[in-house]
């Protein structure tokens, strides 16, 4: 992976310890030089075995309930402030009890993806192999990078086929915010583009792997950010707790989020995407081509 020195295989002239199991670095050499003499395979690293095994849950049946929840939580949380401003204090007040029972639900659902956590946790640890203060286990800033390249290689499995859904998904969320005037019929753009379904599939996992592999030249940036949120205690290091604690929300906040910022803009720009899903658009939205003529 681009940029990454973490768990690095050095060239045979600069000894140095080895961790074992395939390397992220020596990945970073693979990819940019085909003849390298390094052919590890980046899926088989400790690190990335054990992010696929945690995304598998928080895209999978585990981590349904806290999808919703999170998404029920921007609901409210919206529908809290926009009382609020339009002086319906009765409303604001509703909306922000029920965001404080749906944020404790939450927090249980989260319950659910600690032995994934804690797997991840440990692979990161032990990958780690450079010095770290005498007796104190934890994550610093290198650590987190090597969290990130591995997010970066495997996201795209699990963002590809279902980018075209989070696309409707935020076009929904998104009418739900400004009100139902000109409203979309979900069920008939999905209707619509059901024929369309594999090919779409097919370019959506192009993005996200175009997406991703994009992203692992900006790792560094992208770690400095994803250590500030989960770095609960602000000092620099990520102990267990933190990282239990905060990991499935920031990987979702810091990564995914930037991800799908990046990919559903480069899908709409696709020609081929853009040929299928405005005309769905438009049918899902009662326009009719002798109301655009």
């Amino acid at each position: 992976f681009a940029g990454s020195s973490l768990c690095m295989s050095p060239p045979p002239r600069q000894p140095a310890p080895r961790t074992e199991g395939p390397a992220l670095g020596s990945m970073a050499r693979d990819v940019a030089s085909p003849e390298s003499e390094h052919d590890e395979d980046p899926s088989a690293h400790p690190v990335v075995l054990a992010m696929r095994e945690l995304l598998q849950a928080t895209h999978g049946r585990p981590g349904r309930g806290c999808r919703d929840a999170v998404e029920d939580t921007a609901c409210l949380a919206h529908g809290a402030a926009s009382s609020g401003t339009s002086g319906d204090p009765e409303s604001a007040t509703e909306c922000r009890e029920a965001l404080s029972e749906q944020l404790q639900e939450v927090a249980s659902c989260t319950e659910l993806l600690k032995p994934a956590l804690r797997k991840l946790w440990r692979a990161t640890l032990d990958c780690s192999d450079h010095g770290k203060p005498e007796g104190r286990e934890g994550l610093d800033r290198e650590d987190v990078e090597e969290l990130v390249l591995a997010h970066l290689h495997v996201y795209p499995d699990f963002l590809g086929p279902s980018l075209v859904q989070r696309l409707i998904s935020q076009l929904t969320l998104g009418q739900g915010f400004v009100g139902t005037e000109g409203h979309m019929d979900t069920k008939e753009l999905l209707r619509t583009l059901e024929p369309h379904l594999p090919a779409l599939s097919s370019m959506s996992g192009t993005v996200a792997r175009a997406c991703c592999a994009h992203l692992t030249t900006r790792s560094e940036g992208i770690a400095a950010k994803l250590l500030q949120t989960l770095d609960r205690d602000r000092d620099g290091w990520v102990g267990e707790a933190d990282f239990l604690e905060a990991a499935a929300h920031a990987l979702a906040i810091e990564l995914e989020n930037l991800v799908i910022s990046a990919a559903i803009p480069a899908l709409l720009a696709n020609p081929e995407f853009a040929d299928v899903f405005h005309p769905a658009m438009a049918a899902s939205l009662g326009i009719s081509g002798e109301e655009e003529s």
